[in-house]
């Protein structure tokens, strides 16, 4: 068995042995460990939470006396606890950002985590641009949803847009870093960046166009698409 494969399975088999459901559960585990994104208390958002892993994590570690509000377009199986709630909803829908600022009450919150894919279509650039402005919606968010100081990790697809992201987010917080936690695959095209000390303000995204010279996707087995499916657990 090569060394990837076998650490996907390793990764697979300790999220069943310890009761996620998800193996994308250790990757937000890693980057906590690094980065000590939320604590005891804090308020989190997790935009595109299915299948829920994030969702476990983020509960565990915040507590009785915090919250985590998950939000994604499928439906969700409960958690079963009461420090989270769950939303079905699209984040390019027009009522999106009233519905997490009634979820969320007077206050913001301390962490916003966005793992977003769109659904896939098989040709690697439109998916790229299109996972990128999925991120720039949650980043037009966040001087309505984040408090001054916050945090925020959300996946990216390697790709031509990731650098104008990374720039945006840059002027936004003191901190970006571009982070590949252990759980993920090596050759998998997907980062996380990680962003920390929220200054509440957001730079406007500058102008992209939609790609028009496409290239087919890479194969199932290099790709993003065979990460979301390996997430998964059966």
């Amino acid at each position: 068995m090569k060394l990837e494969q076998a650490k996907k399975d390793h990764y697979r088999k300790l999220a069943k042995a310890e009761g996620y459901r998800s193996r994308a559960a250790f990757k937000l585990k890693q980057l906590d460990s690094k980065y000590h994104l939320f604590g005891r208390g804090s308020v989190v958002i997790d935009v595109g939470c299915a299948p829920g892993g994030w969702l476990e994590v983020a509960s565990e570690v915040v507590g009785d006396r915090g919250l985590v509000i998950g939000v994604d377009l499928a439906k969700v199986k409960p958690i079963g606890r009461k420090n989270v709630k769950i939303l079905v909803q699209d984040i390019t829908s027009p009522s999106f950002p009233s519905l997490i600022r009634d979820a969320l009450g007077k206050g913001k919150a301390d962490c916003v985590l966005a793992d977003l894919s769109p659904k896939l279509s098989g040709i690697w650039d439109m998916d790229h641009f299109r996972q990128i402005e999925l991120c720039n919606k949650v980043v037009d968010l966040l001087p309505e949803i984040l408090t001054e100081g916050g945090s925020s990790v959300m996946k990216a697809f390697h790709g031509s847009e990731l650098d104008r992201l990374v720039r945006r987010l840059r002027q936004s917080f003191e901190q970006v870093d571009v982070s590949k936690p252990e759980a993920s695959r090596k050759e998998s095209s997907e980062v996380y960046l990680v962003s920390q000390g929220f200054n509440g303000r957001v730079v406007p995204s500058s102008q992209s166009e939609s790609p028009q010279e496409v290239r087919p996707s890479e194969s199932l087995e290099g790709s993003s698409e065979s990460d979301l499916l390996d997430d998964r657990l059966p």
